[in-house]
């Protein structure tokens, strides 16, 4: 299988800098930025170095400009949604001490300037009151989203929710499908390639070219979803057993733990957390949540590992346990019941007709009288 290798700076603009033909600023930009692109979708060693030379001579071709902080706006479309505050200020302490040392880069679209790189410094810079910026600016490229995923998603520092919502949002930009089913039909097809031993062919496609991912994707008897959805992550050089196992899980977790993501908490340490769940402490969402945040909250403030992480979940959920023996087993349908209950909104109550709150309503005064009476039947008086 044809490799893709890693691009070689000299002899990937030669052609660039000595064509005759590329005789308008706009269109020299243009090529330089497609060759951005391109080399953001290799996962090379040296990336960062070639990309600095990339800036160079979109430099020289554009012209660096100082743009008004307040005239620029992020790109709604970046995968990176997350700037923990340790991040920025650290960025900050930079811009003071060594000034700004590369451009940010811009995309015009109508009459916004939009970032396409350099969201962090661009945020810096607001951060430390500056009222203007150096950047560059070029054409805005197709499928934009796209093209700010490739940017960012080899990055070690893009946290695993802002990847797996910015792959999610591409694989359904791209096919089609609803973004909540891309990881069922993910799961399903790598489960059945796992079962007949063809995993391993699929994850080998990731080094190969376009035309040989399609020919041998074909042989394997997928379905047009599955087939879109394996050719895009392979496209995007990314291992679709990994993805289905370790990214899209993070999807599915509630929250208060995605929101601990964002806050800077590792993908590992919130999957450990999910299983302070309601079902596993037989609690209501509303208590089991309460008892995952204090236990969050431990984990952030105590900084613990991994493994020190699912000790202290185990422990949490061992003191919850409650031994047949001494206690009443959980009823599941009274847990399902509550937590039903409590879905229920004010605005719900309003839209529904009359006779049936008044249904409703003589429906839970009788239940309210028999939770009484097991109540009162469980009663225990003090000892004297």
């Amino acid at each position: 299988m044809p490799a893709r290798n890693s691009p070689n700076l000299t002899n990937y603009f030669s052609g660039a800098k000595q064509s005759q033909q590329l005789t308008k600023a706009e269109e020299e930009i243009q090529q330089l930025r497609a060759e951005i692109e391109q080399l953001r979708s290799q996962n090379s060693s040296d990336l960062e170095v070639q990309l600095q030379e990339l800036r160079k001579q979109l430099q020289s071709r554009s012209g660096l400009a100082s743009i008004e902080i307040e005239q620029i706006q992020p790109n709604p479309e970046q995968p990176r949604q997350t700037f923990l505050t340790e991040s920025i200020e650290s960025m900050s302490r930079s811009l003071m001490s060594d000034g700004q040392l590369q451009p940010i880069i811009l995309i015009q679209r109508d009459n916004h300037l939009l970032i396409f790189d350099g969201e962090r410094r661009w945020r810096s810079a607001k951060a430390l009151g500056w009222q203007t910026i150096q950047a560059v600016i070029i054409p805005e490229p197709a499928s934009l989203h796209r093209k700010a995923l490739l940017t960012s998603l080899h990055r070690e520092d893009l946290n695993p929710l802002d990847k797996a919502e910015a792959i999610a949002r591409e694989l359904s930009t791209v096919t089609g499908l609803d973004s909540q089913d891309i990881p069922r039909i993910l799961s399903t097809v790598v489960r059945r390639l796992n079962a007949q031993k063809r995993i391993k062919q699929v994850i080998e496609l990731i080094t190969s070219d376009a035309t040989q991912q399609q020919q041998e994707l074909e042989f394997l008897n997928l379905n047009e979803s599955e087939t879109a959805i394996l050719k895009l992550l392979l496209d995007l050089q990314l291992n679709p057993a990994s993805v289905d196992a370790n990214i899209f899980p993070i999807l599915t977790l509630p929250e208060d733990l995605k929101i601990a993501i964002r806050g800077g908490i590792k993908g590992v340490h919130a999957m450990a957390l999910q299983k302070l769940s309601a079902k596993n402490l037989g609690l209501t969402e509303k208590k089991a949540q309460s008892i995952r945040e204090k236990t969050t909250y431990k984990v952030i403030t105590e900084k613990l590992s991994v493994t020190d992480t699912r000790k202290l979940v185990a422990e949490v959920l061992a003191s919850h346990s409650q031994p047949v023996a001494v206690h009443k087993k959980a009823n599941k349908f009274v847990l399902q019941t509550s937590n039903r209950l409590q879905q229920i909104t004010v605005e719900s109550l309003r839209s529904t007709e009359q006779s049936q709150l008044i249904e409703f309503q003589q429906l839970l005064h009788q239940k309210l009288a028999e939770v009484e009476e097991a109540l009162n039947s469980q009663y225990v008086p003090p000892l004297p």
